[in-house]
Parts: structure tokens; C-alpha cells; sequence
């Protein structure tokens, strides 16, 4: 299922990537806590040790085969997953007080989110009800340093998700 979920998601993304002029959201801009690329030890410098920490191994013949470790904080209120030795995903899906280097938090009306970032690249509906706010990274520099995905239900951010595409 959560295969399904990943899959579908990524179509999504890759189908309005090509329809669509993206603005110019900065490297450093994208970061909840940390930025995308930290290590272990940035990690829990910036959230302590996890309350629980899982890897595995996984097989992919796209990216080739890696260890994929996931640091869970909170009860899931601060997921954070590793690409071998290097965050590639961290989720907020809490009003845990991080927020983004903008000053997006889980709980904002969208109303605050469009005064901090301006309009969304993409936006297109997600499961559980929810609308996803993609914003893209910087489209200057032709490397790839992650987006800000918001996930809103009720008019509120339900999610944040820093995540490279």
C-alpha cells in the first residue's frame, strides 16, 4: 500500500512537473529543523535521539540498491528518512513547533501560507482528503536540492514534507 501511495504520488508530481512554470523557492528555504543531505549526527542534533529508529535494506533497480534508515520522534510527529547516510525525506505532521525557515508550522491556515510563500507550483488533491501545495526548489541551478510539499485539510496544514523529487 504504501508502495501505491509513493507510485501514485510521484506521477502526480512528475505529470504537473511538465505542465507547469515553477518559482523559484531558494535551497535554504527548504528545511524543517535540518536541511535536506543531513547526516545521522545533524539529525539528532537538531531533534535528539529518536524514540524509535528502524533500516532496511532496500533493492531498486532506479537508484540502485541502498539502506534506508527512518528516525521516528514523537509518536510520528517527526519522521525523518535516510538515503543510505543522507536525509532524502523529513515529515512534520504535528503542531510539534518546527517549522519551516519561512515560519510554516502544521496548524497554519493557508491563508498565512500564501503571505509567507506566495502561490504553490502544483497543487492537486492527495489522499485522506487532503490537497498537496507543492512548492519547487530553485530551477537556477539545475540540481536537484528538494521541494516543500504542505498537505492542508479544513484550511489548516496538516503535513509538511521536505523531500527531494
Amino acid at each position: 500500500m504504501k508502495k501505491i501511495r509513493i507510485a501514485l504520488l510521484s506521477l502526480i508530481l512528475l505529470f504537473g512537473f511538465a505542465s507547469h512554470a515553477f518559482a523559484e523557492l531558494s535551497s535554504n528555504r527548504i528545511a524543517l529543523g535540518v536541511q535536506l543531505g543531513a547526516t545521522f549526527a545533524d539529525v539528532k542534533k537538531a531533534f535528539g535521539v529518536p524514540d524509535r529508529e528502524t533500516t532496511e535494506a532496500i533493492k531498486s533497480e532506479a537508484e540502485g540498491d541502498f539502506v534506508e534508515t527512518t528516525m521516528i520522534y514523537g509518536n510520528h510527529s517527526i519522521v525523518v528518512k535516510f538515503y543510505n547516510e543522507n536525509a532524502w525525506r523529513i515529515e512534520s505532521n504535528s503542531e510539534n513547533g518546527w517549522r519551516t525557515p519561512d515560519g510554516v508550522t502544521v496548524g497554519m491556515s493557508l491563508k498565512d501560507v500564501y503571505a509567507k510563500l506566495g502561490k504553490e507550483d502544483i497543487k492537486s488533491p492527495a489522499e485522506n482528503g487532503e490537497t498537496l501545495y507543492w512548492y519547487n526548489h530553485d530551477t537556477k541551478s539545475k540540481e536537484n536540492r528538494g521541494n516543500l510539499y504542505l498537505f492542508e485539510k479544513n484550511g489548516r496544514i496538516a503535513r509538511i514534507v521536505i523531500a527531494y523529487q
